[in-house]
């Protein structure tokens, strides 16, 4: 497994594997709710970084303290 994993990487240049980051924590960021993740323990303590790089900063739609209505 980690052998498709890492033979794909090999052969992406930087540009590429930096997108497929972002894309992923964009999809991931947008799908859950904050209040949800927080509860989860690992994906709680890495969704700030997931916030920073899908552009999120202070500004996520998923937020409902910011979006009350």
């Amino acid at each position: 497994m980690e052998q498709m994993i890492l033979g794909w990487a090999s052969t992406q240049t930087w540009w590429h594997i930096v997108s497929t980051i972002v894309v992923i924590a964009n999809g991931v960021t947008m799908t859950l709710k904050d209040r949800y993740v927080e509860d989860i323990p690992i994906i709680g303590k890495i969704w700030p970084i997931l916030n920073w790089l899908s552009l999120n900063i202070a500004n996520n739609k998923n937020d409902e303290a910011t979006n009350k209505k």
